[in-house]
């Protein structure tokens, strides 16, 4: 079978495509057929070794954590799932590598698709979906009629983060540039900032909730547009808050808070019901064929920009 592997932390140079025989599950472990994964930007952070922390020592390591596919087989205790379920999921930091033909997870983050979601929608979810999962149900435990921002509502995670928040019963504002807009409405953004007209931060509207899913938010500099008693949600989490921003939430009624994203069973059937209810719509920006994931990976990597989420389709 093809994958893409590197034997060291490092650089764009040092992926390849390998041949390599198809791996064999062992306990609740899976063996996926794979059909799409989404391409998110921890994928290259960890092969960067940026996430040193969160990964063993093996080598060879593969590329890519979001997935859907079909069981091809399973372990000897795996009980929930059978051979030839359509799935998806999201591989652990130790097993990633969802672009190959075949390849592992782990039967407590693989969930049912449901039949009437395509394998390229069901693909983009895991990760960008439990991340804001993770920030507004979680972290900002979201109310019905609470305003909420989402900075960066039509990317691979403010998308989904603008139909969650509606699903909850919010009131979202959303920014995004002038050729987004009517994305950002068709996804159920109430109220549509463009970044390239206007300043969030000079908003007459203050918010209960502020999710900086596109990184270019300050915490200090957003108080001014929160309500006396509101959080501010990090994505990209910045050293300084991640240390002593339990000190600084001590002293406001305004919190920052940053979103470490976890995976769990729980999650994931949380998404396949709001999939199947259609109360998710996952924008799709480009679909590439598997053949093509080192060059996109390259390139996504370096700077191109997509609406919504990049998928990689094995057919």
């Amino acid at each position: 079978m093809k994958a893409i592997k590197y034997n060291s932390f490092g650089g764009q140079d040092k992926m390849q495509w390998v041949d390599i025989l198809a791996p064999v599950p062992s306990d609740k472990q899976l063996l996926i057929k794979m059909k799409a994964v989404s391409i998110n930007p921890v994928d290259w952070k960890i092969r960067n070794g940026e996430m040193k922390l969160f990964m063993d020592k093996k080598f060879p390591k593969g590329l890519g954590l979001d997935f859907s596919g079909i069981i091809e087989s399973v372990g000897s205790n795996s009980s929930k799932l059978k051979k030839g379920d359509e799935v998806f999921g999201w591989l652990p930091y130790n097993m990633v590598g969802s672009i190959a033909e075949f390849f592992l997870a782990d039967e407590t983050l693989t969930t049912l698709k449901p039949e009437n979601v395509s394998f390229e929608n069901a693909s983009t979810l895991p990760m960008a979906c439990i991340a804001s999962l993770t920030a507004l149900v979680d972290n900002a435990k979201i109310k019905s009629g609470q305003s909420v921002l989402i900075n960066g509502c039509t990317g691979g995670v403010g998308q989904f983060a603008g139909m969650i928040a509606k699903a909850n019963g919010a009131i979202v504002t959303g920014t995004c540039s002038s050729s987004y807009i009517e994305t950002a409405k068709k996804i159920g953004v109430d109220h549509v900032i463009d970044f390239t007209k206007s300043n969030v931060l000079d908003s007459k509207s203050k918010f209960d909730v502020i999710f900086d899913t596109a990184g270019n938010l300050n915490f200090g500099e957003s108080k001014k547009i929160m309500n006396s008693k509101s959080i501010f949600l990090e994505l990209n989490p910045t050293i300084v808050n991640l240390l002593f921003g339990s000190i600084k939430n001590i002293f406001s009624g305004k919190k920052v808070k940053s979103v470490i994203a976890k995976a769990s069973t729980e999650k994931l059937e949380i998404m396949s019901k709001l999939l199947k209810q259609e109360k998710i719509n996952p924008v799709i920006g480009k679909i590439y064929d598997f053949k093509d994931s080192l060059e996109v990976y390259n390139r996504m990597e370096n700077g191109e920009k997509n609406l919504g989420k990049t998928i990689i389709l094995n057919n």
